[in-house]
């Protein structure tokens, strides 16, 4: 028998080390495609867009004993030039998980209240008080309606805008305290004169409500969010009568995404 052709000795491992390799590839291509979607959940904190920063201004509206309409079925009332203070706001919000959110918040500002003349359906005893307040609270967000991508398609298609229309939408439920000074005064018997008197008071307060935002940049927003606050006091306005005062907020903020840094803390730079 002759000697085998070393030529097709050398094609044939020629051919078995190119589908190895060609194995070997395929089996890291693979494991790549396993891997990528998982490297998002290990990636480092500062490429995450966990925190944001908010701050603005608003309202309150002050639900006392001052002010308060005759009828005890009337739940909510606003009298724009005898129960509205303003306030300001800022804040630390951080995304727990998908729709999850905690933030913190602190608010400035006062709350007023002052007895309302010619109308018979609020009581009318000369009072006046005006505060100013600190209010912390933390809270816990549930983002109830989700940002979704504006998509260009209806518009070339010439149907309605009402389909790219999107209102992020969300609601807060939390726990704080409120700590405000003041002074409130009252008309004498003459009705002639009101004399001051200094105050102050600390008070457990809940804060709920609800907030939308609105996206202005790829990391901004703006936010307006209408909250009521129930506070575990009847003196925040210095009178008493047995029923728990309630106040309102209703703010106007701009909101900054932040990047984290290593240790996963807030960037503000």
């Amino acid at each position: 028998m002759g000697c085998p052709n070393f030529k097709t000795f050398l094609y044939t491992i020629c051919f078995f080390t190119h589908i190895l390799n060609t194995m070997a590839l395929k089996r890291i291509i693979t494991i790549c495609f396993l891997i990528c979607p998982f490297i998002g959940l290990f990636a480092q904190p500062a490429y995450q867009l966990k925190y944001e920063f908010f701050a603005g201004v608003g309202a309150t509206n002050l639900m006392a004993d001052i002010s308060a309409p005759k009828s005890t079925k009337q739940l909510v009332w606003v009298k724009i030039f005898n129960t509205v203070g303003v306030a300001g706001n800022a804040g630390l919000r951080y995304n727990i998980a998908n729709r999850h959110y905690a933030s913190v918040n602190l608010a400035l500002g006062q709350l007023y209240a002052e007895d309302p003349t010619g109308d018979p359906k609020y009581w009318s005893d000369g009072r006046k008080s005006s505060t100013f307040f600190t209010e912390f609270t933390g809270r816990y967000e549930f983002l109830a309606v989700k940002e979704r991508q504006r998509r260009t398609v209806y518009k070339m298609l010439g149907e309605s805008m009402l389909k790219n229309f999107n209102l992020p939408t969300y609601f807060f439920i939390g726990v704080g305290g409120l700590y405000n000074i003041g002074t409130f005064a009252q008309l004498t018997e003459d009705r002639s004169n009101r004399i001051p008197e200094s105050y102050s008071n600390f008070a457990l307060v809940i804060p709920y409500g609800v907030g939308f935002k609105t996206r202005l940049t790829r990391l901004s927003y703006l936010n307006v969010e209408v909250g009521m606050r129930f506070a575990f006091s009847d003196k925040i306005d210095n009178r008493e009568n047995g029923w728990y005062d309630q106040y309102q907020f209703i703010t106007v903020n701009y909101v900054k995404k932040l990047r984290s840094t290593k240790n996963g803390l807030p960037k503000f730079r």
